[in-house]
């Protein structure tokens, strides 16, 4: 079994503590693959799912279908990236036992092509598994030569970057909790979504309420619209990847009743807090502009 958290996902409000952490490149480069094509992981491991530019998913299947959605099981739906795009979306599974996963992508012809992934594949089972998948979309490869072998999958191994917690909507505020925090680089920040409708929305320092797209052409990551039920013991999650050490401005661009981010509900990763361009400076600059563009 698996259990998984993402942006458009829903995860339990307390996470067990992290174990060993794969990254898994989705589309990288064009490819129509998972980058490494499976992993063996123990229970209480993290695998990261890092969407790259094109349209794919993480579908979660069964070895005998391999381009067919299991009933009940993982999706993270489809996750447009766009080609500039600077921060990429992660979908994140975590292990919770030592049996086999197998996952394909959705997008019409992908899994076809080849487009597989699994978690602890016994041996000699993901080449199986990924024919299956080609064979749904067109011939089957080659047989490989008939030899005896013995299996010699070799386990990645990745340092485990941090993963900062941000709760949106802490205690029924308008705020981000902590609103700013210091990240290295390689390390995820995973934003918790709390009851009412915020977003996560990146800005810059001198138009904290405007989307980075909007006020320099750059694009800036954007959650969506989460809205959380009063009741809900599920909170959705949006995460980012920090790439370099510039400070990071964000911002909730929800205006309903009134504006968010006008109120003070701004967060900032990596301000220079020995200069003018403090997290301070930045909740005051929003707050004085009072702006309730998206």
């Amino acid at each position: 079994m698996i259990s998984s958290l993402f942006a458009l996902a829903l995860l339990p409000a307390v996470l067990a503590t992290y174990g060993s952490t794969y990254n898994v490149t989705v589309g990288a480069n064009g490819k129509l693959a998972y980058d490494p094509e499976y992993v063996y992981a123990e229970p209480g491991d993290v695998v990261n799912f890092i969407f790259n530019p094109k349209n794919h998913t993480v579908t979660q299947s069964a070895f005998e279908t391999p381009c067919v959605l299991l009933d009940g099981g993982i999706n993270s739906g489809f996750v447009p990236v766009a080609a500039d795009q600077k921060y990429l979306p992660v979908f994140q599974v975590k292990v919770v036992d030592k049996d086999p996963v197998w996952f394909h992508c959705e997008q019409t012809g992908h899994c076809g092509a080849g487009m597989v992934f699994a978690i602890n594949p016994p041996p000699d089972t993901f080449e199986k598994f990924e024919a299956l998948a080609k064979a749904t979309g067109g011939p089957l490869p080659p047989p490989p030569p008939t030899m005896s072998t013995t299996s010699n999958y070799a386990k990645p191994t990745y340092s485990a970057p941090v993963d900062h917690k941000i709760i949106v909507g802490v205690d029924g505020k308008l705020a981000y909790g902590p609103p700013n925090i210091t990240a290295a680089i390689g390390d995820t920040v995973t934003f918790e979504f709390q009851p009412k409708n915020h977003t996560v929305t990146q800005s810059n320092f001198a138009n904290p309420c405007v989307p980075l797209k909007t006020s320099t052409g750059t694009v800036g990551f954007f959650s969506g619209f989460m809205p959380v039920s009063p009741n809900a013991t599920y909170f959705p999650t949006f995460q980012i990847t920090v790439n370099d050490t510039n400070p990071i401005w964000g911002y909730c661009s929800q205006t309903v009743p009134v504006s968010h981010c006008g109120s003070g509900m701004v967060f900032s990763i990596n301000a220079n807090e020995s200069g003018p361009n403090t997290f301070e400076a930045f909740q005051a600059l929003a707050i004085a502009t009072n702006n309730t563009s998206h």
